[in-house]
C-alpha cells in the first residue's frame, strides 16, 4: 500500500519532468519548421457557419456551449462525440489534442447519424497537416493572475505516412481574483495513414491541476439574493484541491471497398480528484451573516471505458444515394464518491476574510457506482438529387447501474428501452432548406452538487425526447440565416426541501432559436443568436413538494452577439465586440424569487503580422468590460461570484 501511494505521488513529478523536455524540444523545432500556420490565424467569429456554438483554441462563439443547449447540458447528458464516435468523457480534454468543438443541434444535425435530444458536443482531433515540421507557441496573461505558455507542433515521423501533432502547456490559472491553480498539460494525437483507404488516429491527453484554491458557494435561508460583496478573495488558504484528467484512445476509418465503410473508436477517460473541498456559506441572511461549513472530500474518482463500431453501406443509384448504418456502442463506468466530512466553522459574514484553521477531517468509506450502457442500432439515410434528405434510425439500449454504499443495502437500476429518431430536410434551392425531426434518448442526469446532502451522487439515467423544425437560408454569398422551433422533454432533477438532489417532476423546454452568421457588411463579420422560450416543470402536486412551474435558473430570453471588424487601412488589425443578455430567471426551486435581467459585454482586438516571414498574432480582450456586479448561478440553488472586469492578452507565433 505504501509503495502504491509513493508511486502515485511520484507519477506527476515524472510527467512534469517529461513535459519540460517536450516544451524545449518543440521550441527547438521552430528553428527548422516550415511555414504551415497553426494557431495565429484562428478567429472563430470569421470561421463560424452559425451561432449554435463553435470553439477554436482559446475562444468560443455562439449561444450554445458544451454545458448549455436549449436549457440543458449535452456534456452532463453524456452526449459527447470524438471524431463523430461515442465517447464517455469524464476528464477534461485540452487543446493539445483537440482542434475544435461543434454543437450539433437543429439544422446542424441533418444527416448526423444517431443524434440526441439534448444536442451533441462533437470534438475534432488536431489536424495533422500535410507539410513538413510545424510548431506554434502562445504566451499569455490573464484573466486576473493567470499566465500561460502553450507550445504545439507537428512531427512528420514518416512523411505523410505517420504524422504526430504534439503539445505541452504550463500555466497559472485564475477564474476569479485570488483563486488560482497550477496546471500542467501534455498531449499528442498521431495519425497513421498506411494507405488511401485506411486512417488510424490515436491520442493521449494528460492534465494535472495543483493548488487549486476553493471558491466559496453561498446558499440563502430564504427566497432572496445574498448581499453583493466586493470582488476579491475570501476563501480559505489551506483549501487547495488537486485533480488529474487522463484521456486516451484510438480511432480507425477504413474504406472496405464496394461502398462499405468502417469507423471505430475505443477510449478511456479518467477524472481523479485526490484532494477537494467545498467552502459553503449556508442559511445566509440578508445582511450577509451565514453558517460557515467546510467540507473535505476523500479521493473522488470516475473512470470510463467507452467506444463505438459503425459500419456503413453506401449505394448510389442515379439521383438517389442510400446509406445503411449498423452501430454498436457502449460504456463501462466506475465512480467512487462520497465519504466526505463536514465541519461547522460557526457564524461568519460574507464580507469578512476570516481564515479558519484547517480541520482534521474524518473521512468515511466511499460509495461505488458501476454503470454499463450498451446499444445496438440500425439507421437509414436517403438523399435525392440534393433536393431532399431523409434519415431514420432505431436503437436498443441496455442500461445497468449498481450502487454499493458501505453499511447500507445496495441498489440496482436497469432499463432496456428502444429509442428511435427520424428527420426530413427539403432543399428548395441552393439557398433555402427546411428541416424537421424527432429523436428519443436515454441520457445521463448528472451529479448532485456540493451543497446537496447527497453530494457527488450519480443521478439516474433518464428517458428524453425532442421535436424540432426550422429552416436555413443563405442571404448572400457568405451570410447564413437559421431559425427553428424546438420541444425537449426530460425529467427534472433538483434539490428538494430536504436538501436532497432527486427527480422532482418533468421539464419541457419549448422555444424558438435564431442564428445569423457571416460577413454582413464589408469587413464586418457577425455571429448572432437568440433563444426565446421557457423550461416548464410539470408533475403531481408540485406546490406540496416546494416546486414551481418553471425550472431553476432558466431565462426565457437569451441572446449573444459577436462582431469582428477588420480595419481597412490597417492590414491585419481588427476590433471585436461580444455581448450577452439574460432575461429574468427563477432563483428558487419554488419560483418565489426572480433574478433581474442583465447584460455583459467583452471588447477586444487582434493584430496579425509577420516576424521574419513567420505568421504571428496578438490578441487582447477586456472581459466584463462594464464591470457588471451580480451573482452567478447555474442549474441548482446557490450563488458564486461573477467574474469582475479583467484583461486577457496573448501572443501566438507560428514557428
Amino acid at each position: 500500500m505504501l509503495l502504491t501511494r509513493a508511486q502515485r505521488a511520484l507519477r506527476p513529478l515524472r510527467v512534469v519532468a517529461s513535459l519540460r523536455i517536450v516544451c524545449v524540444l518543440l521550441a527547438l523545432l521552430g528553428a527548422v519548421a516550415t511555414a504551415e500556420a497553426q494557431n495565429a490565424s484562428d478567429n472563430p467569429i470569421v470561421s463560424a457557419d452559425d451561432a449554435f456554438g463553435l470553439t477554436i483554441g482559446l475562444e468560443s462563439v455562439g449561444i450554445y456551449s458544451p454545458t448549455y443547449v436549449r436549457g440543458f447540458s449535452p456534456q452532463i447528458a453524456g452526449n459527447v462525440r470524438l471524431e463523430g464516435l461515442y465517447f464517455d468523457q469524464q476528464g477534461s480534454l485540452s487543446d493539445r489534442v483537440v482542434e475544435d468543438s461543434t454543437i450539433r443541434v437543429g439544422v446542424s444535425e441533418i444527416g448526423y447519424a444517431f443524434p440526441a435530444p439534448t444536442g451533441i458536443v462533437d470534438y475534432d482531433l488536431r489536424d495533422p497537416g500535410s507539410g513538413g515540421t510545424a510548431a506554434s507557441m502562445t504566451v499569455g496573461y490573464g484573466p486576473f493572475e493567470s499566465r500561460f505558455v502553450n507550445v504545439d507542433g507537428i512531427l512528420p515521423l514518416d512523411a505523410n505516412l505517420l504524422r504526430m501533432p504534439i503539445g505541452a502547456s504550463s500555466q497559472v490559472s485564475a477564474v476569479l481574483p485570488g483563486y488560482t491553480s497550477r496546471v500542467e498539460n501534455f498531449g499528442a494525437a498521431p495519425q497513421w495513414k498506411p494507405s488511401d483507404r485506411v486512417t488510424v488516429r490515436a491520442f493521449f491527453d494528460w492534465q494535472h491541476v495543483l493548488d487549486a484554491k476553493t471558491a466559496p458557494f453561498i446558499v440563502t435561508q430564504g427566497p432572496y439574493e445574498p448581499p453583493l460583496v466586493p470582488s476579491g478573495y475570501y476563501g480559505q488558504d489551506w483549501a487547495k484541491g488537486s485533480s488529474l484528467a487522463e484521456n486516451f484512445g484510438a480511432t480507425v476509418n477504413a474504406n472496405l471497398g464496394q461502398g462499405w465503410f468502417l469507423a471505430a473508436g475505443a477510449f478511456r477517460s479518467v477524472a481523479d480528484n485526490p484532494v477537494s473541498f467545498a467552502d459553503l456559506y449556508v442559511d445566509t441572511l440578508r445582511d450577509g451573516q451565514a453558517d460557515h461549513l467546510l467540507v473535505g472530500n476523500p479521493d473522488q474518482r470516475t473512470g470510463s471505458t467507452s467506444g463505438e463500431i459503425r459500419l456503413t453501406d453506401h449505394i448510389s443509384e442515379g439521383p438517389w444515394s442510400h446509406d445503411v448504418i449498423l452501430l454498436a456502442r457502449g460504456r463501462d463506468t466506475v465512480a467512487l464518491f462520497g465519504g466526505s466530512d463536514t465541519v461547522d466553522a460557526g457564524a461568519a459574514f460574507l464580507v469578512q476574510d476570516v481564515q479558519v484553521p484547517e480541520p482534521a477531517f474524518l473521512y468515511s468509506a466511499r460509495t461505488q457506482d458501476d454503470t454499463r450502457l450498451w446499444s445496438a442500432g440500425l439507421a437509414y439515410r436517403g438523399q435525392w438529387n440534393k433536393r431532399a434528405e431523409c434519415t431514420l434510425g432505431i436503437q436498443k439500449e441496455d442500461y445497468d447501474d449498481t450502487v454499493s454504499t458501505p453499511g447500507e443495502s445496495g441498489s440496482h437500476l436497469s432499463a432496456s428501452p428502444w429509442r428511435a429518431y427520424g428527420d426530413l430536410a427539403l432543399f428548395m434551392s441552393d439557398r433555402a432548406a427546411f428541416y424537421t425531426g424527432y429523436v428519443q434518448g436515454l441520457e445521463d442526469s448528472g451529479v448532485a452538487p456540493s451543497n446537496a446532502d447527497n453530494r457527488g451522487a450519480i443521478l439516474p439515467v433518464a428517458e428524453t425526447w425532442q421535436y424540432d423544425a426550422g429552416f436555413r437560408f443563405l442571404l448572400g454569398a457568405d451570410i447564413k440565416l437559421t431559425a427553428g422551433v424546438f420541444d425537449v422533454t426530460k425529467p427534472y432533477f433538483n434539490i428538494d426541501t430536504s436538501n436532497v438532489d432527486r427527480e422532482l417532476g418533468t421539464q419541457s423546454s419549448k422555444g424558438f432559436e435564431f442564428s445569423v452568421a457571416g460577413e454582413i457588411l464589408k469587413n464586418l463579420n457577425v455571429v448572432a443568436g437568440a433563444v426565446l422560450g421557457e423550461v416548464k416543470v410539470s408533475g403531481p402536486d408540485l406546490a406540496a413538494e416546494g416546486v414551481g412551474n418553471y425550472a431553476y435558473g432558466q431565462s426565457k430570453v437569451y441572446f449573444v452577439v459577436d462582431a469582428d471588424y477588420s480595419i481597412p487601412r490597417w492590414t491585419g488589425a481588427s476590433i471585436d465586440l461580444e455581448a450577452y443578455y439574460w432575461s429574468p430567471a427563477p432563483l428558487s426551486v419554488d419560483d418565489s424569487l426572480m433574478a433581474p435581467p442583465f447584460v455583459t459585454y467583452n471588447v477586444g482586438g487582434r493584430y496579425k503580422f509577420t516576424v521574419r516571414h513567420v505568421p504571428a498574432s496578438f490578441r487582447v480582450q477586456v472581459q466584463n468590460a462594464g464591470n457588471v456586479r451580480a451573482w452567478s448561478f447555474s442549474y441548482s440553488p446557490g450563488y458564486s461570484q461573477l467574474a469582475p472586469r479583467t484583461l486577457l492578452a496573448y501572443l501566438t507565433v507560428d514557428l
